[in-house]
């Protein structure tokens, strides 16, 4: 069965400060791993997702990396901003 664990539960850095944010998970064997914010009262917006055979995945301030071997994922905000407030989750799909 797999489980996904998230660090840290809250985080709270100083504007135009980089931050990580952490993503663990149980069974290797992904499709992908996906990112994504959610604000207030709102749905989840898809940030970055990172296929199995890849690394890591860019855009704009946000970096996401992938580590099937060591079964986490880490997502970078660089030059945080006020708007970048919001709760981060991260998803996995299973092979078929």
């Amino acid at each position: 069965k797999q489980e996904v664990m998230q660090t840290p539960e809250t985080l709270s850095v100083p504007e135009g400060e980089s931050l990580a944010l952490n993503c663990s998970f149980t069974d290797s064997a992904i499709y992908f791993l996906q990112w994504f914010r959610q604000d207030s009262g709102k749905g989840l917006t898809s940030l970055l997702l990172i296929q199995s055979n890849q690394r890591e995945q860019t855009s704009g301030r946000f970096k996401a990396s992938l580590d099937k071997s060591s079964r986490q994922s880490t997502l970078n905000i660089a030059a945080s901003q006020p708007g970048d407030s919001a709760t981060y989750l991260c998803a996995v799909k299973h092979n078929a």
